[in-house]
């Protein structure tokens, strides 16, 4: 079992939230799902996205390095996170302060 943890302040993703930055860090489903936010629930959105996916790759890191754009975390009928990523089961959870997210993923073999 791996796990991965990471934690990015707001206002660090707030200063770099550009379409660019987006395309780097959300896959394509992603994107289309915050597009229409208010810009401080696309930031806490991106900045949540941004820790989990770190901490997804700080999970994967033994076998591989996929890139952040690659990684699709969909939020289930209750709004668990969810991510499905090739044969790996995953278990990953995002939260929110008001300056802070956080990601966690859990890798099981």
């Amino acid at each position: 079992m791996n796990i991965g943890i990471d934690i990015v302040e707001n206002e660090r993703v707030r200063k770099v939230l550009s379409d660019a930055f987006m395309r780097k860090v959300l896959s394509e489903d992603e994107r289309k799902l915050c597009e229409d936010y208010p810009l401080e629930k696309k930031v806490r959105f991106v900045a949540g996205r941004f820790a989990a996916k770190e901490a997804i790759i700080k999970a994967l890191s033994d076998y591989e390095l996929p890139e952040f754009k690659d990684l699709n975390i969909v939020n289930d009928a209750k709004g668990k996170p969810e991510i499905r990523y090739k044969e790996y089961k995953l278990a990953v959870s995002i939260s929110h302060e008001r300056n802070y997210s956080v990601g966690m993923a859990l890798l099981e073999e």
